[in-house]
């Protein structure tokens, strides 16, 4: 092949690549769109177990949000013990249908990650670097046919009993994942009219 029809080819394939990058990420966008529109909070749970490999899926997805100061502060804890997630539903303000589920992934701020950077904030930052990765967590659960619910609601100082938590570290969520027994219905969104304000309130 000439150094012409070399530069040619390249040029060609340069191209194409420009030409079909627009359908690419509009493809993109409809399956992250689809991905949204199909997540739910789900509350009721098939007895299917969920399989080691689906929940080291769900925590390295979650492990690749961002993070303040890239700290990286959140830390999970697996529990498939049903006498264990029965206290866990317990100490959830008697949430008793978090039981159903075969797994409860507990999300936590390890706050010894955060506090030599950011002091006094670390554990603001904490609590938001661990909601970033509990939200790609239940989205990866989503894609993979599982539900999941984000539960906020508990005794702070039960959870970290059970648990056995350091000091340094606080529990965010309760995340109970199961494949779905339910289908609850899509959420109203409310106006953008309603949300959206430019330049200041």
């Amino acid at each position: 092949m000439t150094r012409d029809m070399t530069r040619r080819s390249l040029m060609t394939a340069v191209a194409l690549a420009l030409a079909t990058r627009p359908v690419v990420a509009r493809a993109a966008r409809r399956s992250f769109d689809s991905l949204l529109g199909s997540r739910r909070m789900v509350r009721r749970f098939t007895a299917e177990p969920v399989t080691d490999a689906d929940v080291a899926r769900l925590l390295s997805t979650a492990a690749r949000a961002p993070s303040a100061g890239n700290t990286q502060p959140w830390a999970f804890v697996v529990v498939r013990q049903e006498s264990m997630r029965e206290a866990l539903a317990r100490a959830a303000h008697g949430q008793l249908w978090l039981a159903s589920a075969p797994v409860a992934i507990v999300a936590c701020a390890d706050l010894s990650r955060s506090r030599p950077r950011y002091h006094d904030r670390a554990e603001r930052y904490g609590h938001i670097d661990v909601a970033f990765a509990s939200l790609l967590l239940m989205l990866a659960g989503t894609e993979a046919g599982l539900g999941a619910c984000f539960v906020g609601a508990f005794d702070d100082g039960e959870v970290t009993r059970l648990l056995g938590l350091p000091v340094h570290v606080r529990p965010v969520a309760i995340i109970p994942v199961g494949h779905p027994a339910e289908s609850p219905p899509p959420s109203t969104l409310r106006p953008m009219a309603t949300i959206r304000h430019d330049e200041r309130w």
